[in-house]
């Protein structure tokens, strides 16, 4: 679930629309939770929602909150033990603990506006909230911070990503397996591939596709830390321009299919062009986490994998 579209554009909408409304927001958790610090409901007058804040566990009890903060006016924070019994009829191994910050929204709300907004330009939003009084700023401030409650300032400070953006270059078998997983996993996927007769949507439906050489098409898009790379056809004329494109910018994760021998090869042709050995560092290969992957879609599901271990662990969107 992406909150940006999925929760605060639509809240948007309810806004423009005179709803009253409260957001309610994960501020911290402790043993399962079926959604992560930051993971927000959106709930209106009437008790209608958008979005989930435990997949079912609590979300009677925050909507009786919500629609009182509506009423009131007031934030509050809320605490929620969830058994091992409720915990395992909504499909969660065990329980755990919840603290969630209920906050009502003004009809003249700007904030949830400007989110989307800048999440639309691809810019990280770095949201600070007073946990005593329920106020909210956006801080441009952007460091590596990830969601977090700070209990000695009591303020919650909310990172807010784009959407993670996965650039497939290939239209092989592997990218049919990997445009599924990724679309499951709530990517925004580009396919490029200048070979029309291989790109096309009724073998990849669920992604945008471009038939252009790679360079072409990258350099149509605003490119960032949440935009991750995959080269699959094995062709050098057309691998090398994406990741000629793509290794000295900022760019999140890069990888490239092939063998050991076939990325040395590689890495001679980008030493030739004058790249350095720190930035071939960059390229992921042989591409995906090492899983004695044979199939496509095991190896769609090894390079799924790799991408998002690489996302977390540095925080990449």
């Amino acid at each position: 679930m992406n909150d940006v579209d999925d929760i605060l554009t639509p809240t948007s909408i309810w806004l423009k629309q005179n709803r009253r409304i409260a957001i309610a927001t994960v501020i911290s958790t402790w043993g399962s939770s079926p959604r992560p610090v930051g993971g927000q409901m959106a709930i209106d007058q009437d008790g209608e929602i958008i979005g989930s804040v435990s997949g079912g566990c609590i979300e009677g009890a925050v909507i009786s909150e919500g629609i009182k903060s509506i009423n009131d006016g007031k934030s509050r924070i809320k605490d929620y033990g969830i058994s091992n019994d409720m915990a395992w009829e909504v499909g969660l191994a065990c329980g755990g603990e919840l603290k969630v910050l209920i906050q009502p929204l003004d009809m003249e709300d700007k904030i949830v506006y400007s989110i989307v907004d800048k999440i639309k330009r691809r810019e990280i939003v770095k949201l600070r909230i007073d946990c005593s009084n329920g106020s909210r700023k956006i801080d441009n401030t952007i460091d590596n911070q990830i969601s977090h409650f700070d209990k000695l300032k009591n303020e919650f400070i909310h990172i807010i990503d784009p959407k993670p953006r996965l650039f497939i270059v290939g239209a092989v078998h592997i990218a049919q397996a990997l445009v599924s997983l990724a679309d499951i996993a709530d990517y925004e996927i580009i396919l490029i591939d200048p070979r029309d007769h291989f790109a096309k949507k009724d073998r990849f439906p669920n992604c945008k596709i471009i038939n252009e050489w790679p360079d072409e098409a990258l350099s149509k898009f605003h490119l960032d830390e949440s935009s991750h790379l995959v080269t699959l056809t094995h062709d050098p004329k057309i691998d090398d321009l994406a990741l000629i494109y793509c290794i000295e910018k900022k760019f999140g994760y890069i990888g490239s299919l092939g063998s050991k021998k076939t990325h040395s090869k590689r890495c001679e042709r980008l030493l030739e062009k004058g790249f350095n050995k720190i930035q071939l560092s960059k390229i992921h290969a042989p591409v995906g986490l090492d899983i004695k992957a044979k199939t496509p879609a095991e190896i769609a599901t090894s390079i799924l994998a790799e991408i998002i271990n690489y996302r977390r662990r540095n925080h990449a969107g």
